[in-house]
């Protein structure tokens, strides 16, 4: 298999990880951001698939240390209302990039964790880059295996991109925004219509199998504008929500059952995705406590959501786009707002 050509990665490591799950027909998405956001924590990573039609809704978030969640965790186990997943504090996360909403990056990304044997925690997806969290002790065997399954032209080897990352880890780690404004900034808001959101779980050792499904759909030039997974709580499964065109749904359907038989796959559509990237996206708390908090003034529950590398990715109703942007102009400043055709 041709390695596929990307442009970089980027990483940052020792962060911790938490998930809930709520188990009463609402979620946790609102309470996570809104109790992070006021104890000013910085999220380097935030996924949410909502529960329906018998699903559990889960959001999962990923910060500096475990004390950032010492707060939500006693909070939510006293009220009792959702499972806490454990708390993970040795966790990395590693972005690779562009991968253009490409399906064969995603494709190649599951074989390389299936041909490593590795567990990852979960994926984000971004407009621009494609998130990896897994245990820091999987650390070197994952950049290894993203070098076996991709072509990066500015680093020859794992050995130059460790060289390179070094180097910068700790000017990294240094950059944190705190200043509030009364608008936040958006480079740009874009977004794509007509799509079906799908939702699946299965174990970690049928990685192969999905990646081989999204290998068959990169065939007919789909692209696959959202992605998130995370574990399920007991940890034996990898919860899967992504977007795809629901002009092939069929045929999206009938590739996943042939090379995934028997999987529990929900399908819901049409839905629309829209994207915000701003400058301190990836570097300041409260901008997911923000937009959350617009869209639920609107009525709009997201049906999805991923935080990663200074953008948000929301899926919601197919007909509810247009709120939304009106929604979100109450608290950011939107200088440009593009539609993707499929």
């Amino acid at each position: 298999m041709p390695k596929v050509r990307l442009g970089g990665i980027k990483a940052f490591e020792k962060r911790a990880y938490l998930t809930a799950l709520w188990r009463s027909g609402g979620d946790v998405l609102e309470d996570m951001c809104l109790r992070l956001a006021s104890d000013r924590i910085n999220l380097n990573l935030l996924t949410h698939i909502a529960g329906s039609g018998g699903l559990q809704s889960i959001t999962a978030a990923c910060t500096e240390d475990a004390e950032g969640f010492s707060r939500f965790v006693h909070w939510k186990v006293n009220r009792g209302e959702c499972d806490i997943g454990k708390l993970l504090s040795d966790v990395s996360i590693i972005s690779v990039f562009p991968h253009d909403q490409k399906l064969n990056v995603t494709g190649a990304l599951m074989h390389a964790f299936a041909s490593g044997d590795i567990r990852p925690y979960g994926f984000a997806s971004s407009p621009s880059a494609i998130t990896m969290l897994v245990s820091s002790s999987d650390f070197e065997a994952v950049i290894y295996g993203l070098f076996d399954a991709f072509e990066f032209p500015t680093y020859s080897s794992p050995l130059d991109w460790h060289a390179a990352y070094r180097g910068q880890e700790e000017l990294l780690s240094e950059i944190v925004c705190s200043y509030q404004e009364d608008l936040i900034k958006v480079y740009n808001l874009t977004h794509h219509n007509d799509l079906d959101l799908l939702n699946t779980s299965f174990p970690p050792n049928r990685l192969a199998d999905f990646g081989a499904a999204l290998f068959q759909l990169d065939e007919l030039h789909l692209r696959i504008p959202f992605l998130v997974s995370k574990p399920s709580l007991d940890g034996r499964s990898l919860i899967f929500a992504f977007c795809l065109s629901s002009a092939y749904r069929g045929t999206v359907m009938g590739v996943l059952e042939q090379n995934l038989p028997g999987l529990d796959l929900r399908c819901h559509g049409p839905v629309s995705v829209f994207f915000l990237h701003g400058p301190h996206f990836g570097d300041r708390y409260g901008i997911a406590n923000t937009l959350v908090r617009s869209l639920s003034l609107a009525g709009i529950s997201p049906l999805a959501l991923s935080c990663t590398v200074s953008s948000i990715s929301v899926v919601i109703e197919g007909d509810s786009i247009d709120a939304a942007i009106e929604a979100l102009k109450t608290s950011f400043h939107i200088p440009a707002i593009k539609r993707y055709m499929h």
